[in-house]
């Protein structure tokens, strides 16, 4: 079954670069999941934090839920565009505090706040979503609506071959900060 010629598709001229923006997000936050798994053992052991080794995930988990319930308030207040916004900068901030830490702490404290940027960028993302895509939007000449890609996104960073190697690799050749 093909789409008629005039159906909305993701790739459409209104659409197009939210489409690309919304690909971008979710996968450099799946890169960014799989490499930090890859490369735990040895950032814990470089900061001598291996007792605080599963707080580096479950500290993470838990702010992104909040950052999640946080974002879909303000997204029903005020529109996605504003939490997108902040949700990025805090996964980026994030990114950078454990990025340059010295310590164990300072770097829970930085994932703690990535984690607030990956749970907010995760619902406004939905939202703009629900709110730009009509639910009959295809992708193309194939019936599947964005609603039902995101996980596509995570097809590429999430290859068994690609991002754990290429993580290893870079924590094991040079230093794993910035």
């Amino acid at each position: 079954m093909t789409a008629p010629a005039d159906a909305a598709t993701i790739w459409d001229r209104q659409r197009i670069w939210v489409t690309l923006g919304a690909v971008a997000l979710i996968f450099l936050g799946a890169i960014e999941a799989l490499a930090v798994t890859t490369v735990m053992p040895i950032v814990s052991a470089a900061l001598n934090g291996e007792a605080l080794f599963a707080v580096a995930f479950a500290g993470t988990l838990a702010t992104s839920v909040i950052g999640m319930v946080a974002t879909g308030a303000w997204s029903d207040a005020r529109g996605p565009r504003g939490a997108l916004y902040v949700a990025v900068t805090l996964f980026i901030i994030g990114l950078l505090l454990s990025g340059f830490a010295v310590t164990m702490h300072q770097f829970l404290i930085g994932r703690l706040v990535q984690g607030l940027g990956t749970g907010g960028q995760t619902v406004a993302l939905y939202v703009v979503v629900a709110r730009l895509y009509p639910p009959t939007c295809t992708v193309g000449s194939s019936p599947p609506s964005p609603r039902h890609g995101s996980c596509r996104r995570w097809s590429v960073p999430s290859s068994p071959v690609r991002s754990p190697s290429i993580s290893t690799g870079a924590g094991r050749s040079s230093a794993w900060r910035c």
